[in-house]
């Protein structure tokens, strides 16, 4: 049985129908496995999660403490890499049965790949932007001779061949001075970010697990929630909690909330029922999961360093990119529901579009303001769209949609 082989892996079957629930990946690409298997997250890629964890920390510090425009970008810049890592295994390990033993093994070696270009962050544009790239290129080599072995692709040419090539060109740009690199890596990523456009439909043939894959995703969306706490947290540590500190304090946890509740109290399960009946779930992957989650990470990344900043000093008046960052991170997280919606069932709801779009006007606003009190808006914004579609759901009316298209469920 599959589970004896991988006893770390919970393994559920959606019905009884007395076949067997994961078979080994020895039939070629993607072949012998029961559509009723339920792969779950295992411990080894929990642990495997926390490296991710240092690297939001890490990207959303180099967003805080940036000077402008320029640094953003280039904190942005360096998020790039460490995302197709981290969704080249939630793919690669999606449905792929080996023993636990390998899987730990090649997860932790990763994992190592990923820490290396965490510590890198602070210094990648200066002394260790080859280690940054090396480190990189390991973890891409990794991800490709693992989907080699699994037998997915039938052409050399495929996403995860590209990414070893990106890999390389990360680690020789990194032996450029500092102006020209950012420069070059910015070349490299619009290559990467590209490739799922490009050879995506490579992918098409594959068969995912639908429980496996949203749940990898939506941790991802909870460790970017995670440097939301941690930045107001410390910003509430170091700080006397009274009157104006203790009120932006609390409304900054209440967004956080918000922002997860968003997700997660109908965005969750609605991913998962998307892929299931997705008539190409591959189309999913590649926009709903992989652009459309990388953009809700970044839009979280983005509203925690503006909440730090907020907590920090509630009634300054941030100047420059310091003073958008939270309302642009906001707008961006609510307009990508719009986006996947689109891209998952053809329409977006009104309700977040309003949202994504009142957002953006508390975003322009936010320069005259006081850090608190945008800060306070967003809130309220954030709240009042889950009340509202709290409320519209639980009276069983019909939903309120932008309808695009028929989207990838055919629908």
């Amino acid at each position: 049985m599959a589970s004896e082989d991988y006893p770390d892996t919970p393994i559920e079957s959606d019905e009884d129908d007395g076949s067997a629930d994961i078979a080994a990946d020895d039939a070629g690409p993607d072949k012998g496995r029961s559509p009723h298997a339920v792969q779950r997250v295992t411990w080894a890629e929990l642990f495997f999660d926390l490296v991710f964890v240092f690297a939001v920390t890490q990207v959303a510090h180099a967003m805080y403490v940036g000077a402008g425009w320029a640094d953003l970008g280039r904190s942005v810049l360096l998020f790039v890499p460490f995302w197709w890592a981290w969704v080249g295994c939630a793919i690669v390990f999606n449905g792929m049965v080996i023993s636990a033993t390998k899987r730990h093994l090649v997860l932790l070696a990763i994992a190592g790949a990923a820490f290396v270009m965490c510590v890198s962050v602070p210094d990648a544009y200066g002394n260790r932007g080859v280690l940054f790239g090396a480190a990189y290129l390991v973890s891409r080599i990794l991800l490709g001779a693992t989907m080699q072995a699994r037998d997915a692709f039938q052409i050399r040419l495929n996403p995860f061949t590209v990414g070893v090539l990106a890999g390389v060109a990360w680690t020789v740009a990194g032996f450029l001075p500092s102006d020209t690199r950012q420069w070059v890596w910015l070349a490299i990523a619009a290559v990467e970010l590209a490739v799922p456009i490009v050879l995506g439909h490579r992918l098409d043939y594959m068969q995912f697990d639908a429980s496996h894959l949203p749940e990898r995703f939506g941790l991802f969306v909870i460790i970017a929630l995670g440097e939301t706490l941690v930045g107001i947290g410390q910003g509430g540590t170091r700080n006397a909690l009274h009157g104006e500190e203790a009120v932006t304090l609390f409304v900054a946890f209440l967004l956080s909330c918000g922002l997860w509740w968003t997700y997660f109290q109908y965005g969750a399960s609605a991913t998962e029922h998307a892929l299931k009946v997705a008539k190409v779930p591959a189309l999913l992957v590649r926009s709903s999961f992989s652009y459309g989650h990388m953009l809700f990470v970044l839009g979280i990344m983005l509203a925690a360093a503006g909440m730090a900043q907020a907590v920090a000093a509630p009634g300054a008046h941030p100047h420059g990119v310091h003073a958008l960052l939270l309302g642009s991170g906001v707008s961006l997280y609510i307009a990508t529901f719009c986006y996947t919606r689109i891209m998952m069932f053809g329409g977006a709801s009104w309700t977040r579009t309003v949202a994504a779009l009142l957002a953006i006007v508390v975003t322009a606003c936010s320069p005259a303001m006081p850090a608190i009190a945008p800060l306070a808006l967003l809130a309220a914004l954030v709240i009042a769209l889950n009340a509202f579609e709290f409320y519209w759901v639980s009276s069983g009316k019909q939903l309120m949609l932008i309808n695009v298209w028929q989207g990838a469920t055919g629908r």
